[in-house]
């Protein structure tokens, strides 16, 4: 079942359903050189970060062999289904619905290249 989380972890990278997350500051934050006051808005673009060539090398290739590495999917870029405190309840068992969904998919259909 590693691999089948694997292609499903790629997939999730490569199409990504939630585009990016909004917070909103609770104190002054310096970062990177920037001041954002307390009550600012902030839009974190994750699909970004999914797709940062120095996070995953060839990204635009599905390669679901790279999640093979465990430690890839639980750094701190990792936003597939949320990270820290927000991340996702439901992760593991949105995987085994999609594993048990791939697995009579794969398994009792037929399929046939068609010619040109």
């Amino acid at each position: 079942m590693s691999f089948t989380r694997a292609v499903i972890l790629e997939t999730s990278r490569l199409a990504t359903v939630v585009n990016g997350v909004l917070r909103k500051t609770t104190q002054d934050v310096e970062l990177n050189g920037f001041f954002i006051p307390k009550g600012w808005k902030i839009y974190l673009f994750t699909r970004g970060i999914n797709y940062d060539s120095s996070l995953y090398p060839e990204l635009s290739t599905f390669n679901p062999w790279r999640w093979l590495d465990k430690s890839l999917e639980s750094h701190k870029h990792c936003f597939l289904f949320g990270a820290g405190g927000r991340l996702y309840l439901g992760k593991e068992l949105g995987i085994v619905k999609v594993s048990t969904f791939l697995h009579y998919f794969v398994t009792r259909y037929r399929f046939v290249a068609l010619a040109h």
